[in-house]
């Protein structure tokens, strides 16, 4: 069975796979291919009979899912976005900047104004390199779709903030741009086009804290906490949501615009949920399942079993995919929290091509890197978590995390400490 995955970055890439296959033996062939463990963060897409966007499940056959005969057409996708640090492979943070990337460019994602220069000027560094000439726009501006649409002083900005970034290299300034893009409100949304009950257009968001509501201009309507979200079902093309408030129960009722949308935002919902707001997935998550009409016959009157059709493919929570790709990359000879991409790191190009500078200057920023917070990459480590003992974050993020990162330990105490050194 022949399949067309297409990558964040428009290309197109051709599998072949067995017949019989399900949505995860081509998603790991898929990952395999791109050199990335963390495939739990990912996805594949596939337009359905009217026009909607599904994701495949990667729990039942392919064929089972997608009308029409081979070759099929999927685009690969980031499915669930988390925050930047707890991201270990540099070929996940490269999928992740792509998609971040074309949303901003198609304007699903809309920075602050304040930062919008230097979210450009990262998306510059990180694909065309150093900008030296601050006055004249970079190649970046000049290629871009959008640039049209912005003013010169804009364009101005945008020069002179990447040019700042000489020297930074092309990971580390995507590692900084998926930082910023994290740091906004609509991080990580999943859309859907849906009506209210009374036929107006509306936009539902699904996150990873809440569910938002937009009008057709994307303009904020309300929001639903997870907390607060008695039930989810749907029936045909309708989702049925109870809602606990202060006031008593309210359901709210939404139209898609058919009964695959409907099952597609049920399961988005619910997979968000579990994915991030659980400590691990509840069977009553797993072992849901469907049987069509056909599959139901055998299952009362044939031999041999039926094959059945999950509901949800969520198989890990955050913190089980993050600590599965963790031991995964530890027995490979890999620590990433011991070793994480460099902050900023400037390639030193030594001018008199003396080799001895260059490893002197080497070693000096892998040291400087070994003192700084394994969390957010900018202050120096000062902060020891007992009692499990290990030092691995500033004081700032210390507050924020009640498990430790590397052994997962519960943190009962976390004791200022001080080096005798300073990273400069």
């Amino acid at each position: 069975m022949l399949c067309y995955v297409s990558l964040p970055d428009f290309v197109l890439k051709e599998f072949k796979i067995r017949d019989k296959a399900r949505g995860q033996d081509l998603l790991e062939e898929v990952c395999k291919r791109l050199g990335i463990i963390e495939l739990d963060y990912f996805g594949l897409q596939f337009t359905g009979p009217k026009g909607e966007t599904l994701w495949l499940n990667t729990r039942n056959r392919i064929r089972r899912q997608i009308s029409g005969t081979p070759p099929y057409r999927l685009q690969f996708r980031v499915k669930f976005f988390v925050q930047p640090q707890y991201l270990l492979q540099d070929s996940t943070r490269h999928q992740y900047f792509l998609h971040l990337k074309n949303d901003l460019e198609e304007g699903k994602i809309i920075p602050d104004p304040e930062k919008a220069a230097a979210v450009y000027a990262l998306i510059a560094q990180a694909t065309i390199g150093d900008h030296g000439d601050s006055y004249s726009p970079c190649d970046y501006c000049q290629a871009s779709e959008i640039e049209s649409q912005w003013s010169s002083e804009f364009r101005s900005s945008v020069s002179e903030e990447h040019a700042k970034l000489k020297g930074v290299r092309s990971a580390a300034a995507k590692q900084f741009f998926i930082k910023e893009l994290s740091l906004m409100e609509n991080y990580g949304i999943e859309y859907h086009l849906a009506k209210n009950e009374s036929g107006n257009t509306l936009h539902i968001g699904v996150g990873s804290e809440e569910i938002k509501i937009f009008d057709a201009d994307f303009n904020f309507v309300e929001r639903f906490l997870y907390n607060g979200l008695k039930m989810a079902t749907h029936v045909k093309n309708n989702l049925h949501l109870k809602i606990i408030a202060d006031d008593g129960e309210s359901l709210f009722t939404f139209r898609l615009t058919s009964q695959e949308a409907a099952c597609a935002l049920y399961r988005s919902i619910t997979e968000y949920h579990a994915f991030y707001r659980c400590e691990t997935v509840r069977n009553a998550v797993t072992d849901q399942f469907t049987r069509d009409l056909k599959e139901t016959l055998i299952s009362f009157f044939g031999d041999e079993e039926s094959e059945k059709k999950y509901i949800f493919d969520v198989q890990r929570t955050s913190k089980e995919v993050y600590d599965h790709c963790r031991r995964v990359l530890y027995k490979r000879g890999c620590d990433p929290i011991q070793n994480p991409p460099a902050k900023r790191q400037v390639e030193f190009r030594p001018q008199t091509g003396d080799a001895k500078v260059a490893q002197l200057q080497e070693q000096l920023t892998k040291m400087e890197d070994s003192l700084k917070c394994k969390i957010c990459m900018d202050a120096q480590i000062d902060t020891v978590f007992c009692p499990c003992g290990h030092m691995v974050s500033c004081n700032v993020c210390a507050a924020n995390i009640e498990l430790c990162p590397i052994c997962r330990a519960q943190i009962q105490n976390a004791q200022h400490v001080f080096f005798p050194v300073t990273v400069s």
